[in-house]
């Protein structure tokens, strides 16, 4: 899905990659998702957001919170 970060290796993926996989999985047949592979989100300038996406669905499916990750 994402490029790899060049200094960690780490799959990453924008926001609006990631609106996109929502909108296309919600054309499907609406079978659950069981978010097996995510992506560390990055804003359009490189920023990391330290959330991540399932890359299946789009989901966010951790965020970074003034608490340890939070489980969405």
């Amino acid at each position: 899905m994402g490029e790899g970060c060049r200094t960690t290796g780490v799959n990453i993926m924008t926001k609006a990659q990631a609106a996109a996989l929502r909108m296309k999985w919600a054309e499907g047949e609406d079978q659950p998702c069981k978010h097996l592979h995510l992506e560390l989100e990055h804003g359009n300038d490189d920023y990391m957001t330290d959330n991540y996406h399932c890359t299946a669905c789009g989901e966010l499916v951790a965020a970074n919170t003034r608490d340890p990750f939070q489980v969405i």
